[in-house]
């Protein structure tokens, strides 16, 4: 009677751990299936490269004082493996920043998530959003955790990829 109780308990058991593995292999079938439908849709941009003397005109911190702050029409890397890069920011109402070849600036950093970061255009101002990234999105040295306005002259840091945004 044991042995017989013992060999149902084994057999649910394996039951239970290939339900599991099928439950797994069905999530990330759908996972794939979606990135991919993502990836189609959404553009990839190749950057230009950085042009000297296109550096902002304001003061060392990146901001002007007793000026009004201006809305960023571009951004490039001043730091990180693609140190240079230049994007207009012209013609995006979203741009999309991470590691995925399906984001708008694909960055190549570790630190930074595969889908990193988000600039939303609303109106004439560009707002910068975190999506969730391990290891955070700052402006300066402040750390965001809603969308937060930018302006030219700010820098912006994902994962160890130093951005500013230039007017």
């Amino acid at each position: 009677m044991q042995t017989t109780l013992l060999l149902v308990a084994k057999i649910g058991l394996l039951v239970l751990l290939w339900f599991f593995i099928w439950m797994t292999l069905r999530a990330l079938r759908s996972d794939a299936d979606r990135a991919s439908g993502l990836q189609a849709a959404a553009p990839v941009v190749a950057a230009a490269p950085f042009v000297q003397g296109s550096e902002p005109s304001q003061g060392s911190r990146g901001f002007a004082p007793f000026k009004r702050t201006k809305a960023p029409t571009a951004l490039t890397l001043v730091s990180g493996p693609l140190m240079g890069t230049h994007l207009e920011l012209q013609g995006y109402n979203e741009v999309t920043i991470g590691r995925s070849q399906s984001a708008t600036l694909v960055l190549e950093d570790d630190f930074a998530s595969g889908r990193h970061a988000r600039l939303i255009k609303r109106g004439p101002e560009w707002f910068l959003e975190d999506l969730d990234s391990r290891n955070g999105t700052f402006i300066g040295s402040q750390r965001i955790d809603q969308p937060e306005k930018l302006s030219a002259g700010q820098e912006v840091r994902v994962g160890q990829t130093l951005v500013r945004m230039e007017g």
